[in-house]
């Protein structure tokens, strides 16, 4: 009974000490607070390098690549080969589009002129190769010169369309440089060339393309108007970008010979970075 007793008093007297010694001891220094985020700056490393990361993108394509994209509220521009020929494949139709609605409308039957809304229609929502051939067809029979004096007004020096010169030379009977493509699409959309009437009939029709795997594709639910187009070892994408705040006008070509689908998710991702490169922050 004694040797319990004992037991029990040097236990609590083992306890009192040691809360003791943790009562007495010293509390660490707290560590610093961390310093707050800081603020948006498109210069700070800790923003991403949106030019650099576009300019690695593009020298790494294997192929031929062509980019040129600006912001249309700020005048700010990206590119790269963007006076580099490439064959047009189905942007060509937004040429085809101008020169109808510029020299045959105005003179055409009624009848005609719902064909012709149709044709164009089917030109720019699913890319309709018939469609473009009737209208073609329309145009050298009518008014020959029609193309020729559309790429006269916009004062397009390298772009040809369905031309044997351009087939003698490049292989291709049509050709164009992302930016001649570009100012075409710019020509569409600020309504100038042909009139309000006529640009909203073709920007209607350019958003609601069912195409939507290149310059769209990240862009959520922003709005897209485009034009793509596509051949054997060929692959395209001129649009514009409306947020709402900004309009980001965008032209690549590609040129390579990897299956399909690698051109398109590059158009894709550059399309993206110039984007974040071109619109206004903050």
């Amino acid at each position: 009974m004694l040797k319990t007793a004992t037991t029990i008093f040097l236990l609590l007297f083992l306890l009192t000490v040691s809360a003791c010694g943790t009562l007495n001891t010293p509390q660490s220094k707290p560590a610093p607070a961390a310093p707050p985020p800081p603020a948006a700056n498109p210069s700070s490393p800790s923003q991403p390098d949106w030019n650099k990361q576009l300019h690695n993108k593009l020298n790494q394509f294997d192929g031929k690549t062509g980019l040129y994209a600006r912001n249309l509220k700020t005048g700010q521009t990206f590119s790269f080969n963007q006076d580099t020929i490439f064959p047009t494949a189905s942007t060509h139709k937004l040429l085809v589009s101008l020169a109808v609605y510029k020299y045959l409308y105005s003179e055409a039957s009624l009848a005609d002129k719902q064909r012709y809304d149709n044709n164009i229609k089917k030109m720019l929502t699913i890319s309709d190769n018939p469609a473009f051939y009737e209208l073609l067809d329309d145009i050298e029979k009518k008014k020959p010169d029609a193309l020729t004096r559309v790429l006269t007004d916009l004062k397009l020096v390298h772009t040809r369309i369905h031309s044997r010169e351009a087939f003698t030379k490049y292989g291709y009977h049509s050709v164009t440089t992302p930016a001649e493509m570009a100012a075409v699409f710019e020509t569409i959309y600020n309504e100038a060339y042909l009139g309000k009437e006529f640009s909203a009939i073709l920007k209607e029709e350019l958003a609601k393309t069912i195409f939507n795997d290149e310059i769209p594709r990240f862009m959520q639910n922003t709005k897209v108007l485009h034009k793509v187009g596509e051949l054997p070892g060929i692959q395209c994408d001129v649009g514009i970008i409306d947020d709402g705040r900004d309009q980001i006008l965008i032209s690549a070509y590609t040129s390579t010979q990897r299956p399909p689908p690698y051109a398109s998710n590059f158009i894709a991702n550059i399309s993206a970075k110039a984007y974040n490169l071109l619109r206004t922050k903050g």
